[in-house]
C-alpha cells in the first residue's frame, strides 16, 4: 500500500482516490511507484481532480493519462469492458492501444485529436469489439475531453460514455415491430422493458403511451401524461421556452424529420434534470407517418461533470493572465460562486503561526456582508480548527443542527451562513491555504461540488504563487538596479576632492597647502577602498546585511570629513554653510565612512534642493546621553503629505522639474538604514513647499571620550630597514611602475615584469628578496607564476606577495596553496606594504 498513514488517520494526499467501490479499492491499493504513472500521492493535481470525479461517478468514464494513454476506469466502465473486466487489474494502467487493439484504427486518431485539444462528441456510434471473446456490435454515446497538466499542456483525455447498444437493438427492434400489426404484442413487451425513457404520441403530439421508466425515474404517475400534449407534461410544464421547444421537435417529427436535443427537465420534487432526447417519426408499411416517438437517457452526471471541467478551464484562463494575487482571488471567487449559486466564496492564506489566517479577498451576492480580515481558527470551533489543520475538507450541510454553542456556532450564526464547505491546501506538511463556500440556508453538498472547490483552491494557490514568485523576481532586479545606483553614487562622491585636489597640487607650490591635500586626498581615497571592499561584495549587501566596522570616533571629525565631501556641491550652488561644533568631544562608537555618508547624503541634498545663494547649517549638540546632528537648509522643503515617503528608496517627494538634481543616489532609504544599524533614529520635519527642511540624526554616545585629537599615522616608507632586490609584476603598468618608484624613493632597488611569464624570466636574473605578484596576468596568471618561481634557483625561501583586487576567503586560500606569504588588496594600504618590506628586510 502507498498510504503508511494508520487507518485512523488516513493520508489527506489520497483523498482524492476516496470511495469508488471496487476500482477504488483496486486503484489505492495498487503500487504505482514502478508504473509510468508513479506513486498514487504524487500524480499531479489536474489527474487527481479528475480521478476524484470519475471515482465518485456510477456513469461510466475513463481517463487515458500520459505518453502511454495508460487507462483508468471505475465500476461503471467494467460493464463495457466485458469479459475483460473479470480482473481488472490485469487492465488498469494498461496503454489505451493494448486494452482496446481491435478498434485502434478507429479510436486513435479520435484521441490524438484529443491530445490537441479538440473535444470530442459521439452519440450512438458503432463500434466491433471483441470484449468477451468474439466480435459483436457495440453502440456508445461519449463525451472526450483534454486534460491539461500544471503547465497547461494536454496530457491526457476524460472521458464520460455510455453503452447505448440497447437503446439502439430497442429503436431497431421498435421500427420492426410497428411494420407490422402483428408485432404489437413484442414492442409492448420491448417498451415497457427498454432501459430509456420512451413515450409515443400521436401527430398531434398527444401522449398515447409512457413506459415505466419515465415514470418512476421521474415521480410521476401515468394518468399524470396519458392524453395530454406532451410539452404540457410535468417533465417540460417548469419553463415555457422549454415548452416551446419541445413543442416544435414533436411537429418536426410529426412531418418526418429526426430532432435530437439535450433538454433540461423537471422531476417531481422540483428539482432540475438533463436529458438527450430524440424525437423520430414511427411509419408504417408503406411509410406512412403514423406518430411521434420520443426516447432519453439521463446525462445531468455527464453534465455536470463537463460543466465542472468548463468552469476550471475558464478560472485557469483567467488567473493565467492576472498580473497580481488580489485579481486570482477575484476571479477564481466570482466564477466559483456563481457557478456554485452560493452566498460567499473566500480565499485564505495561512500566517506563519500556522493558526491564523488572513481573507485577502471574498466573493459575495449582493447583500451579503464581506469576511476579508485576520482571524483564528479556533474562533470556528474544534471541528473546523481540527479538520483543517490535518489536511481534511470542512463539511457542514447545517449549522443550526450540526454545531454546538460555543464551538463555532456563533461564529458561523454572525457572519449569516448555514452551510458550509471548507477545503484546507497543505504543502509541505503545513496548512498553507484555504477556499471557503458558505451557503445563508442549509444545503446538503454533493461529491461533484466538494472534488470541484478542492480542485479550485489547489489552482488559485498555484497561480497565486506563480504571480508571487514573478513579484519576487521582479524585485531582486529592482535591488539590483538599486544597489548599482548606489555604487555609481558612493563612488562619485570621493572622487570629487580627490580630482580637486590633484588640480590644487598642478596649481599650487606651497608646501603647507601641499601637506594638506594630500592629508584629505589620502582620506577620500581610503575612503573609497572602504566603499568599494564593502560594495563589491554582492551577495552581503542584496541579503540585506552589512558588517560596520566600527571603532571609538568623535563625531566631530567625522562631520568635518563629511563637510570636506560635500563642500564642492555646496560652494558650486552659491550656498553658505553655518557649522556649529560644541567643543568638547563627542565619542560614539560607530563607522566612521557610514556616518559620513550619511551627514554628506544630507548636505548634498541640502544643496541640491535648495535654490542658489541659499543656507545650510549643520548643529551638532549632546542631549541626555545622544548624540544630534541638524542638518538644515532654507531650500524648497517638503510637503506634508510626503513626509512619510522621503526615507522610501527612489522617492523625489514630487521636486520641481527645476529643481531636479537626477540620480538614485543612495537615497535617504540608505541614511534610515545605516543610521538604525547604528542604533539610532533620523528624522525629516518641514513646514511645507518652500519652507526648508530639518533632518537630524540621532546616534547613541560611547562609554567613553574620544580623543579627539588622535591620528593614525602610517609607518614611514624610508628605509627603516636594510635595502631590498623588489620585483613588481602587474599587467596594469601604472600600477607595476608607480609602486616601483614609491620603492626606489624608499631606497630599494626594482625591477618590474608585465605578465606572468616575463616575471619568471625577470626573477631568474634578479634574484628578488621580495616579490610583488598580481593574479590576474595575461599569459600566466599569478598563482601558477608564484609556483614556478619557488623552483627557480636559489628562489626557494623568497617572501611572495600576493597584489589583488580578489579578496574573497576562497581567494586567500587559493594564494596559499600557490606558495603565497601575503595577500593584499588593492589599492593596497602604506603600512600593510612596510610590513612585508620590514619582515623581508628582517629575513
Amino acid at each position: 500500500m502507498q498510504n503508511h498513514q494508520s487507518a485512523s488517520e488516513p493520508d489527506p494526499r489520497l483523498d482524492f482516490a476516496a470511495g469508488g467501490g471496487a476500482m477504488g479499492a483496486l486503484l489505492r491499493a495498487r503500487d504505482w511507484s514502478a508504473t509510468p504513472l508513479g506513486p498514487l500521492e504524487q500524480w499531479p493535481q489536474p489527474l487527481r481532480t479528475a480521478v476524484g470525479i470519475m471515482l465518485g461517478s456510477i456513469q461510466p468514464m475513463y481517463i487515458a493519462w500520459g505518453a502511454g494513454l495508460h487507462l483508468l476506469f471505475n465500476d461503471g466502465y467494467r460493464d463495457i469492458l466485458g469479459a475483460r473486466a473479470a480482473d481488472p487489474e490485469q487492465v488498469l494502467g494498461q496503454p489505451f492501444a493494448e486494452v482496446w487493439h481491435e478498434v485502434w484504427d478507429t479510436v486513435g486518431p479520435l484521441l490524438e485529436g484529443v491530445l490537441q485539444g479538440r473535444p470530442s462528441h459521439g452519440e450512438d456510434r458503432l463500434f466491433v469489439l471483441r470484449r468477451n471473446g468474439y466480435a459483436e456490435e457495440m453502440y456508445a454515446s461519449f463525451s472526450a475531453t483534454p486534460l491539461r497538466d500544471e503547465a497547461g499542456a494536454v496530457a491526457g483525455v476524460f472521458c464520460v460514455c455510455a453503452e447505448t447498444t440497447s437503446k439502439m437493438v430497442s429503436l431497431q427492434e421498435r421500427d420492426a415491430a410497428l411494420v407490422t400489426a402483428e408485432a404489437n404484442a413484442l414492442f409492448r413487451t420491448f417498451f415497457e422493458q427498454g432501459t430509456h425513457y420512451a413515450a409515443l404520441m400521436s401527430l398531434d403530439g398527444r401522449v398515447l403511451e409512457v413506459n415505466q421508466v419515465a415514470l418512476d425515474a421521474c415521480g410521476y404517475r401515468r394518468e399524470d401524461v396519458l392524453g395530454r400534449p406532451f410539452w404540457e407534461c410535468g417533465w417540460w410544464n417548469g419553463s415555457a421556452a422549454l415548452m416551446d421547444t419541445v413543442r416544435a421537435s414533436v411537429a418536426s417529427a410529426a412531418q418526418g424529420a429526426t430532432v435530437r436535443h439535450e433538454l433540461p427537465y423537471f422531476i417531481a420534487d422540483g428539482s432540475r434534470r438533463w436529458t438527450d432526447v430524440v424525437f423520430t417519426p414511427v411509419t408504417g408499411s408503406r411509410g406512412e407517418l403514423l406518430s411521434v416517438a420520443a426516447t432519453g437517457a439521463d446525462i445531468t452526471e455527464r453534465r455536470q461533470v463537463e460543466e465542472r471541467l468548463r468552469l476550471l478551464d475558464a478560472i485557469g484562463e483567467a488567473t493565467r493572465i492576472a498580473a497580481e494575487p488580489k485579481a486570482i482571488m477575484q476571479e477564481a471567487t466570482r466564477l466559483l460562486g456563481e457557478h456554485l449559486g452560493v452566498t460567499r466564496v473566500a480565499y485564505a492564506d495561512l500566517e506563519a503561526d500556522n493558526d491564523r489566517f488572513t481573507i485577502r479577498h471574498d466573493w459575495t451576492v449582493p447583500g451579503a456582508i464581506s469576511t476579508a480580515g485576520v482571524y483564528s481558527l479556533d474562533l470556528f470551533g474544534s471541528r473546523a480548527r481540527d479538520n483543517l489543520r490535518v489536511g481534511r475538507t470542512l463539511l457542514i450541510g447545517d449549522v443550526d443542527t450540526e454545531l454546538a454553542s460555543g464551538d463555532g456556532y456563533e461564529m458561523f450564526n454572525q457572519i449569516g451562513i448555514k452551510a458550509i464547505i471548507c477545503c484546507p491546501l497543505v504543502k509541505g506538511g503545513k496548512l498553507v491555504a484555504m477556499m471557503a463556500v458558505h451557503q445563508d440556508t442549509p444545503r446538503a453538498w454533493t461529491a461533484g461540488e466538494i472534488a470541484l472547490v478542492e480542485a479550485v483552491v489547489e489552482r488559485c494557490w498555484a497561480h497565486i504563487e506563480r504571480v508571487r514568485s514573478t513579484e519576487a523576481l521582479r524585485d531582486a532586479d529592482r535591488r539590483k538596479s538599486e544597489f548599482l545606483a548606489t555604487l555609481a553614487h558612493e563612488l562619485r562622491n570621493p572622487l570629487a576632492p580627490v580630482r580637486n585636489g590633484l588640480e590644487i597640487l598642478r596649481m599650487s607650490a606651497s608646501p603647507a597647502v601641499s601637506l594638506r591635500v594630500r592629508e584629505m586626498m589620502e582620506r577620500q581615497v581610503n575612503h573609497m577602498v572602504h566603499l568599494i571592499n564593502d560594495l563589491l561584495d554582492i551577495a552581503r549587501v542584496s541579503s540585506g546585511k552589512l558588517v560596520l566596522q566600527k571603532s571609538l570616533v568623535d563625531l566631530r571629525e567625522v562631520i568635518g570629513t563629511a563637510v570636506e565631501t560635500s563642500q564642492p556641491l555646496i560652494d558650486g550652488a552659491g550656498h553658505t554653510l553655518d557649522l556649529e561644533l560644541p567643543g568638547a568631544p563627542m565619542p560614539i562608537e560607530a563607522d566612521a565612512v557610514r556616518i559620513s555618508q550619511v551627514l554628506s547624503n544630507l548636505l548634498s541634498n541640502a544643496a541640491k534642493y535648495t535654490p542658489a545663494g541659499g543656507h545650510i547649517a549643520i548643529t551638532a549638540r549632546v542631549l541626555d546621553g545622544v548624540a544630534e546632528v541638524e542638518v538644515a537648509d532654507n531650500g524648497i522643503g517638503i510637503a506634508p503629505e510626503s513626509l512619510g515617503a522621503v526615507f522610501e528608496m527612489f522617492s523625489q517627494v514630487a521636486r520641481s522639474i527645476d529643481r531636479s538634481a537626477g540620480g538614485l543616489g543612495i537615497g535617504l532609504s540608505l541614511v534610515r538604514r545605516l543610521v538604525e544599524l547604528h542604533g539610532g533614529s533620523v528624522t525629516a520635519v518641514s513646514a511645507g513647499p518652500g519652507q526648508g527642511s530639518l533632518f537630524t540624526v540621532r546616534l547613541p554616545l560611547a562609554g567613553q571620550a574620544a580623543d579627539a585629537g588622535h591620528r593614525t599615522e602610517l609607518p614611514q616608507a624610508a628605509g627603516a630597514g636594510r635595502r631590498l632586490r623588489v620585483l613588481v609584476a602587474d599587467d596594469n603598468a601604472d600600477a607595476a611602475d608607480s609602486l616601483c618608484s614609491l620603492l626606489q624613493i624608499a631606497g630599494h632597488e626594482t625591477r618590474t615584469a608585465y605578465d606572468g611569464v616575463n616575471a619568471l624570466e625577470v626573477a631568474a636574473g634578479f634574484h628578488p628578496e621580495l616579490v610583488f605578484l598580481d593574479i590576474g596576468m595575461p599569459r600566466m596568471d599569478g598563482y601558477e607564476a608564484a609556483r614556478r618561481m619557488r623552483e627557480l634557483p636559489g628562489m626557494r625561501d623568497v617572501l611572495l606577495a600576493a597584489l589583488t583586487g580578489w579578496g574573497a576567503a576562497e581567494d586567500r586560500a587559493r594564494s596559499r596553496e600557490a606558495g603565497f606569504d601575503h595577500h593584499l588588496l588593492k589599492p593596497a594600504q602604506p603600512a600593510e606594504v612596510q610590513a612585508v618590506l620590514a619582515e623581508a628586510a628582517a629575513a
